[in-house]
């Protein structure tokens, strides 16, 4: 049975009607969304590699490594990582048993020495004050020897032991000068010895500096610093100084790649949403990756190439030790288009 239905207006719509358009075009829109985004994604995923090569890479600059050349404790730190400091400015204080036991050997051979040098002295000094009666000794048998050879009446025992005499006076004087000249030989020799061995101690306590450790140029401590209380072995690093003067990015060039990237090229670095221009200033001839950076390459193949990245004068750095990723466009078309896209969306 068919019924009719009577509008009182046929311009006015139907209700149910317009809610099932509604709802047509939403499903419509939303099924359309969900296609052309995974269109999308395939698309990016798989054509991105053949429009730019891209890789991880870490905010650095020259960093000055502070170690100690023998085993130390720490007992104070004065600055924490990411502080800025300046050329000179204490930044801890260390406590070394093996620097005490080097000064220490350096008092025991000071104090070798100067009893040397005692012995020397009185040696020189018993040596000179007897030396004028030796030689008056040697005189006088001089004399008895001269009178017995030319006396024939003497009986020649007398005279064997007259020279005898003569000769023992003759040694002395002789031993007891060469032992002064001696003497003052290997008392200069002591004294030369005896300043160096000084300045080496007083080099190694102005070194040492009773602990305290100075940065050696201004910049920002690293992260790589030492704890209180630990303790280090020689060329351990006790802290690392990082130069802002001077900031680059060490990209790590990805294995698979359609052109190798050169000198000169235009990249960008993405740090958030930023993208800042820079350009490949050296590639560096190493074939393993920086220490530290195992972390972050984990995810990735290991890198065999590493190129160095330098910014623009007027581009905003990021900050150090920064994870970043560098985007290299394969062609000129292709990154004109990309910083069109970018400043259309303002993403600079």
């Amino acid at each position: 049975m068919n019924i009719a239905i009577n509008r009182l207006d046929p311009n006015v719509p139907d209700p149910v009607e317009s809610r099932r358009r509604a709802a047509g075009r939403l499903v419509r829109a939303a099924y359309a969304t969900a296609v052309f985004g995974i269109l999308g994604f395939f698309v990016i995923y798989f054509g991105a590699p053949l429009v730019f090569l891209s890789g991880p890479g870490t905010v650095s600059s020259p960093r000055y490594v502070i170690s100690l050349p023998y085993v130390v404790q720490v007992t104070r730190m004065k600055v924490v990582p990411g502080e800025t400091v300046k050329a000179g400015q204490e930044i801890g204080q260390v406590r070394s048993p093996e620097q005490d036991n080097i000064a220490g050997n350096y008092m025991r051979g000071l104090a070798d020495i100067a009893s040397r040098r005692a012995e020397l002295r009185i040696k020189a000094r018993v040596a000179q004050e007897s030396l004028e009666a030796a030689r008056a000794y040697e005189r006088l048998t001089e004399e008895a020897a001269h009178q017995v050879e030319t006396s024939s009446a003497v009986s020649m025992n007398y005279r064997i032991e007259i020279f005898r005499e003569r000769a023992l006076a003759h040694k002395t004087v002789v031993s007891q000068e060469a032992e002064v000249a001696e003497a003052t030989v290997q008392l200069a020799d002591l004294n030369e010895i005896s300043r160096q061995l000084q300045d080496s101690l007083d080099q190694v306590e102005r070194n040492f500096d009773d602990g305290r450790v100075s940065a050696p140029i201004a910049g920002i401590v690293s992260t790589n610093l030492a704890q209180v209380g630990q303790s280090l072995v020689a060329g351990t690093p006790f802290a690392e100084i990082l130069d802002p003067s001077d900031i680059f990015v060490d990209w790590y060039i990805p294995n698979e790649r359609l052109a190798d990237p050169k000198v000169g090229h235009e990249v960008f670095v993405l740090f958030g949403n930023r993208r800042i221009r820079g350009k490949i200033a050296e590639i560096l001839p190493v074939s393993a990756v920086y220490a530290g950076t195992q972390t972050l390459l984990a995810r990735e193949r290991t890198a065999t190439q590493i190129a160095r990245i330098r910014f623009d004068r007027e581009a905003q750095l990021p900050p150090l030790k920064a994870t970043v990723q560098v985007h290299m466009y394969y062609t000129a078309l292709a990154r004109r288009v990309a910083s069109w896209v970018v400043g259309l969306f303002g993403l600079h």
